[in-house]
This record gives structure tokens, sequence and C-alpha cells, in this order.
């Protein structure tokens, strides 16, 4: 696999649905590597859990409400560990080139070097998945995103883009 472009990168993508397999593949291929990660799933864990004395945060938790101040957390977070000169990777959804958007422009603000990793893993993959989780997702989510799918270019401003077919 063509991981070892990514060795020099500041920031990585790891991006796909819900279920394509993120988190396991970012663990597999760059756990040590020495980066730091960062998940807003596991932010929104942490605030909700903080926020209602150790209650466990599930996925039926998340509320849309929510997401301005986790996004502010996560960029907060990755604003300081650039400013510590850490390498980073981003385990998040990234679905579209919107949502990939902020976070090119804020490594070319910084001076640093982003690439992306897809994950396009076939949407009934990550649907059985997901049904195999105990805090699964309602499938409307991962089908609404599916639809919404759009694969990383360089164009976008990335320095370096793998997208693997299926994992």
């Amino acid at each position: 696999m063509e991981i070892s472009r990514f060795q020099n990168i500041d920031i990585v993508l790891v991006c796909g649905l819900p279920g394509s397999g993120k988190s396991h593949f970012a663990g597999l291929y760059f756990k040590e590597s020495g980066r730091k990660r960062v998940n807003r799933k596991e932010i929104r864990r942490a605030l909700f859990e903080m926020t209602h004395f150790g209650q466990t945060w599930l996925e039926k938790e998340y509320t849309a409400s929510d997401e301005f101040l986790v996004k502010h957390v996560e960029r907060k977070i990755v604003e300081h560990l650039i400013q510590e000169k850490q390498r980073l990777l981003l385990d998040n959804t990234n679905i579209s080139v919107d949502a990939r958007k902020p976070y090119v422009s804020l490594a070319h603000q910084l001076g640093k070097s982003i690439g992306a990793v897809f994950l396009d893993t076939p949407v009934l993959i990550c649907l059985e998945r997901n049904r195999g989780r105990p805090d699964s997702l309602p499938e409307t989510v991962i089908s609404r995103l599916a639809a919404e799918k759009q694969l990383p270019d360089p164009s976008e401003g990335f320095k370096e883009v793998l997208v693997i077919a299926s994992y």
C-alpha cells in the first residue's frame, strides 16, 4: 500500500463513511508513526460524559446543536498540537469537499502540508458493520452520507491523496 507517501505530511485526513474502517485503518497504519490522532466522535463523547456526570454517551445522544462546540474544540486541539510541532491524523468522515475544506484551509494558513486517505468501502459493507456495533448509527445517516460522497482530489489543496477502493 502507498501509505509511505504520507510519512512526511504534517496533517493526514482519514476519511470515509461510518463503518468504512477509518479508525481501524488509522491504528493499523499510523499508530506507530508518532502522530497525534483527533476524532470528533471521541470529542462528542468526552463533552457529553463530562457535562452529564459520567453518563455514557451513545450515538443516539448526538445533537446537531452541539456540533459547533465540538468543531471548535477540535480546531483548538489541532491548533495546539500543530503549535507543539506534532504531526496529526484526523479520523472523521469528511465525506465531501465542503467537509474537508476547513482542514485544508487551516493547514495552508499554518504553513503545513495535508493529505487525504479515503476508504471507499461499499455502503452495503458499511451498513452491515454498523448493524454489528453495539452503538449503531441510524442507517438513514449512512445512506445520506453515501449520497453526498465526493472522493478527495489534489485540486482541493492536498499534497497527497490515496483512495482505497475497498477496505
